[in-house]
């Protein structure tokens, strides 16, 4: 009967742990982590694919004080400034963005949205946005004609049992044997503090894969495209 008793503690426990990560989870539960945090370059500095990624995603903490710039300062952006609401300027940022007609075009904005960051800023944002959601949290950028910089991390483990980050497949990836091996060095952890490892592409002139799993959770592929960024009609 004690143990029972005990038994029906214990799952209520989990019951409430389960439903509190639900809330911490949830959309809107915490403050988003914001692109414009981590630089200081201005947003007329980047080239048109990168803006139009940022305002793909911006948060409405980016886009109100964007709102206020007035025009022609060094934040400039028109479809933040013509725009009537965040939505409609996200919107219109995709369909450009669309009509570059790529593949994974949206995975590519992912990256293309925090790549003007260096290593360092990029570690800071991954481990911001880590710290605020489960699973692995992935940025990076171009590092040279042939070399992706790709940073991420882990930090919101559920506790149960340690992890290990496992590649699972990867394509255009010339050293992905030293990737693998860096990973396994890493180990088995309660978290991983944020990394930064330099991929090789076999072929710089097109896109690669590379898709990671945390212990037992649904695989993470990233989408790394090919550099110089597009142009946009």
């Amino acid at each position: 009967m004690k143990y029972q008793r005990l038994a029906t503690r214990s799952r209520s426990g989990v019951r409430l742990w389960i439903a509190a990560w639900g809330l911490l989870a949830a959309p809107g539960a915490m403050a988003s982590c914001r692109v414009s945090d981590f630089t200081t370059r201005p947003l007329s500095s980047l080239n048109e694919v990168q803006r139009l990624s940022f305002v793909r995603q911006m948060t409405q903490a980016e886009y109100d004080w964007l709102k206020r710039s007035p025009s022609g300062d060094a934040n400039y952006e028109p479809l933040i400034v013509q725009s009537a609401d965040r939505a409609s300027a996200r919107k219109a940022a995709q369909a450009k963005l669309d009509g570059l007609h790529m593949p994974n075009v949206n995975d590519y904005a992912t990256i293309w949205a925090s790549d003007a960051l260096d290593d360092e800023q990029l570690r800071n944002f991954v481990a911001c946005s880590s710290n605020r959601r489960p699973g692995i949290v992935f940025a990076g950028r171009s590092a040279g004609p042939a070399t992706f910089s790709l940073s991420f991390a882990h930090l919101t483990p559920i506790g149960i049992e340690k992890i290990r980050l496992r590649l699972v497949a990867s394509r255009n990836i010339a050293n992905i044997d030293q990737f693998e091996a860096f990973l396994d060095k890493l180990g088995e952890k309660d978290q991983y503090a944020a990394q930064t490892f330099p991929l090789t592409l076999s072929r710089p002139s097109e896109g690669a894969v590379v898709v990671l799993r945390a212990g037992w959770e649904t695989p993470l592929f990233v989408y790394i495209p090919a550099y110089p960024w597009p142009d946009v009609h």
